[in-house]
Formats: C-alpha cells, sequence, structure tokens
C-alpha cells in the first residue's frame, strides 16, 4: 500500500482538513512560509538548472548510471525535484489558505465592529 494508506483502487475522496488560525498568528506564519520558499525557490532553481550528471568516464557504464542518476533525480515521476515542487505547491497553497483566512477575519472584525457600533456600544 503506497505511503498514506490509500490503495491504487481506492477511488474515495482525500481527507480535507481546516486550517484554524488566530488572527495575530497569521503574520508570523506568513513570514515563516514565504522564507521556507525563498530558500526552496533557489532549492528548485539549481536542481533544474544544475543538478543533472554526464556521463564521467565516457564508458557505457557511466553513461548509463548518469542516466538512472537523473531519470531518479530528476525526469521520473517520483523524482527528487517532483518531491521539492510538490512541497513548493503546498507551502504556496498553505499561504493562500492564510490570505484567505486573514481576509475572513478583517470581514468579521468589520461586521463586528459596524453591529457595536449600530448598537451603541
Amino acid at each position: 500500500m503506497p505511503p498514506g494508506g490509500r490503495s491504487g483502487a481506492d477511488s474515495s475522496p482525500p481527507v480535507q482538513h481546516q486550517l484554524n488560525v488566530e488572527p495575530e498568528a497569521i503574520p508570523a506564519l506568513r513570514s515563516t512560509f514565504s522564507a521556507a520558499l525563498t530558500k526552496l525557490d533557489k532549492q528548485i532553481e539549481l536542481a533544474i538548472t544544475e543538478f543533472r550528471v554526464r556521463p564521467w568516464a565516457g564508458d557505457p557504464v557511466s553513461a548509463e548510471a548518469a542516466e538512472k542518476f537523473n531519470e531518479r533525480s530528476v525526469t521520473d515521476g517520483d523524482s527528487a525535484l517532483e518531491a521539492l515542487q510538490n512541497y513548493q505547491r503546498q507551502l504556496k497553497t498553505a499561504m493562500d489558505n492564510l490570505n484567505q483566512i486573514e481576509r475572513q477575519y478583517r470581514v468579521v472584525e468589520g461586521d463586528n465592529t459596524g453591529l457595536m457600533g449600530k448598537s451603541g456600544c
């Protein structure tokens, strides 16, 4: 069974998790995710531009080894580069969710302020 406990035959939708964040924690979380994305973006760029190896001895054995290394590292569907890019997408989604949560808090806060003003509080 693949990681996560789901077999390939299982067609049920993935479990969705709700992110609950206190409003005052959003700036620190955004900063942490942003710093992680900055570092990750650099690593992905390096992997794309400089990670491939060339056959070092110019013989069939080193050619095959270089090909296998490049497949596993960069080109396969489950390569190291693909894992980094999946993590990058998850971080971007988390940041988008934080921004949405912050907007929702501001709307609710504005509505509450308006209601309090109307009631004379």
